[in-house]
């Protein structure tokens, strides 16, 4: 076929079309190229995906930080511009083991039953080795003992105050009280240190209210000693709550009408006090109790109680039972009252301590009594 001219005189030369035979044997040419590397394409095209998925992701998840970053700033200085600070979380106080949440009320008399009044009997006597090494002066009793003098003739008044340092505001008012009185404080209880330092220095001598088993269903709190217990765990658990806090004369059990008449219980946690030259203070919660008699076959310095003020939480209840700590204190030359940190007891002793003196009386701290009982200097 002749080619024709274009209007330079030269021939306009048309490339061929392609037929469709060529265009197939194309396909089948590169279809057979793939065929051929299909398994290595396949497995190179895996790679760069893997690759590239990573570095994706943490690009967008540096990406994304940015952002969070970003926004917290901006946020955290809109706060500041405002002025806007937290909400202060106040802590919650308590003044007695029964205010804590979830706990039973608690009382260690029986409804309708007030733990009676006693009076002392006379004590067996004691081995003079046993009662040489209760008296000696480096016991600790009476090196961490409020320094008294004994009036002599004046019959000694002991107010032990307690369940002290679980609630502040109320301990701190019952440490404010016009002294001397003894304060016992709960293992438990928060600041410990802080809180005894400031009670002795206000004039008051400092015991440990040691957790046992009372005999219904009341909670003692934390750390208590059972009368299921091991020796091995009695000896532990008292160990505990005699470090919780330093410079006190002696241990008062708060509950522990069931443990305290428990004699090899308590057998064992007079043990673990006679060494350390301590003082016990039997607080009788149950007439079944047998410390103060383990404490003297064991040689343990001790006392008892012998009114309990606040069974009714009455002002006029906690006014009658002072006056009748007065009438035993007359009778038998000292007695010892055991009181809590409710509002009728601090009212009732901040109108009553002051009448002390006037009454012929004597206020003395715990180890007074101690040292007025056994005839010791």
């Amino acid at each position: 076929m002749a080619s024709r001219k274009n209007r330079s005189g030269k021939a306009n030369r048309r490339s061929p079309k392609p037929t469709p035979g060529s265009l197939r044997a194309r396909y089948a040419a590169v279809a057979a190229r793939f065929s051929a590397y299909r398994w290595p394409a396949i497995v190179l095209a895996g790679i760069v995906l893997f690759v590239g998925s990573i570095v994706g992701g943490y690009w967008l998840a540096q990406k994304l930080d940015t952002v969070d970053g970003e926004r917290l700033a901006r946020d955290t200085i809109e706060e500041m511009k405002r002025g806007a600070a937290p909400p202060a979380v106040s802590e919650p106080k308590y003044a007695r083991i029964e205010d804590l949440p979830g706990f039973p009320k608690y009382t260690e008399a029986e409804p309708g039953k007030p733990r009676v009044t006693l009076e002392e009997k006379p004590r067996p006597a004691a081995r003079q080795p046993q009662i040489a090494a209760a008296a000696s002066s480096d016991q600790a009793w009476r090196r961490n003992a409020l320094p008294f003098r004994d009036p002599g003739g004046k019959p000694l008044v002991a107010i032990v105050i307690d369940d002290v340092g679980l609630d502040r505001p109320r301990s701190k008012r019952a440490w404010e009280l016009p002294g001397p009185m003894t304060l016992s404080f709960l293992p438990y209880a928060k600041d410990l240190g802080e809180q005894t330092r400031a009670a002795r220095a206000r004039g008051h001598e400092l015991m440990l209210h040691l957790p046992m088993e009372p005999g219904g269903r009341n909670d003692p709190g934390p750390g208590a000693l059972l009368v299921s217990m091991p020796d091995a765990e009695l000896r532990r658990r008292t160990d505990s709550a005699l470090e919780s806090f330093a410079g006190f004369a002696g241990v008062n059990n708060h509950m522990g009408s069931r443990f305290t008449a428990f004699k090899p219980g308590m057998e064992t946690v007079l043990k673990q006090l006679k060494p350390r030259g301590l003082m016990f203070l039997d607080s009788r919660t149950t007439k079944d109790s047998v410390g103060d008699q383990v404490a003297h076959e064991l040689g343990v310095p001790s006392i008892v109680r012998h009114v309990f003020l606040d069974d009714d939480e009455s002002l006029e209840a906690v006014r009658r039972k002072l006056a009748e700590a007065e009438a035993v204190a007359r009778r038998q030359g000292f007695v010892v009252a055991i009181g809590h940190p409710h509002e009728a007891t601090l009212q009732a002793l901040q109108e009553w301590l002051p009448t002390v003196q006037s009454k012929g009386l004597a206020l003395a701290p715990a180890t007074a009594v101690l040292r007025r009982r056994n005839g010791w200097d």
